[in-house]
């Protein structure tokens, strides 16, 4: 059995994610994509919010500060890819676009993706921590992941310009 190309797993991974061969659609399939990640990353506040209340509730008020910023960088991130610009306008005029230069971009794209959900399993693992130590060690090496993904977006234009 072949694997998967990177297409079809972000089809399997976004509901309605056709790529980007059609010019026609280049726009509403890149939003779609980045719409998609910044709402996993949007649900991710709720497990994290819970755990604020809970620390709260039980008095554990000097380990809030840390898990706070955990919220308000899953908020500063989301709305970024949410709202990006398209300052690489070139890729969305263009009428053919080669399909190694596509893969390249898919293989990206997937790689956004795939750190969603590594984010995902650390916020679940921050959410089971219990002692001080524990949360700690969490938050921080969370925070760590959410900037790599913050700053891996940061090289999606890049990726994308290399296409035009």
């Amino acid at each position: 059995m072949q694997a998967k190309s990177c297409l079809q797993q972000l089809a399997s991974i976004i509901p309605g994610y056709s790529g980007y061969l059609d010019k026609d659609r280049r726009r509403d399939i890149d939003k779609l994509h980045r719409e998609h990640l910044a709402q996993e990353l949007e649900k991710l506040k709720t497990p994290i919010t819970n755990l604020i209340r809970d620390l709260s509730e039980t008095g554990r008020i000097t380990e809030i500060k840390p898990i706070e910023r955990l919220n308000g960088k899953l908020d500063k991130i989301a709305n970024r890819i949410r709202y990006a610009s398209y300052g690489y306008s070139g890729f969305f005029d263009v009428v053919k676009v080669q399909e190694l230069e596509l893969d390249k971009l898919y293989q990206f794209d997937l790689s956004l993706a795939e750190d969603t959900e590594a984010i995902k399993t650390q916020v679940l693992a921050i959410s089971e921590s219990s002692d001080a130590s524990n949360l700690k060690t969490a938050a921080s090496s969370l925070e760590k992941a959410l900037d790599s993904l913050d700053a891996h977006f940061s090289q999606r234009h890049k990726a994308i310009e290399t296409i035009v």
